[in-house]
């Protein structure tokens, strides 16, 4: 999956256009690996939202079939 995709996985799932995905630490993604957390195994970060809204979200896996997604807005 190219970071163009996963933008556009995380705008579905978001509800709204992503319009930047960072870090959780709020610096710019340069590759997916950026986003990886080992534990629990999946994803994490920031993404700025179409209005500007910021929002920061995990993306984990359970019984290797199911993902599962949170987010909490920041600001």
């Amino acid at each position: 999956m190219t970071l163009d995709e996963f933008q556009q996985d995380l705008s579905k799932r978001m509800g709204k256009r992503v319009t930047e995905i960072l870090t959780r630490d709020g610096e710019s993604v340069q590759d997916l690996t950026d986003l990886y957390q080992p534990s629990p195994a999946g994803f994490a970060g920031q993404v700025v939202l179409v209005g500007g809204s910021r929002h920061s979200w995990e993306l984990w896996q359970e019984a290797e079939a199911m993902w599962n997604f949170q987010s909490t807005h920041i600001t």
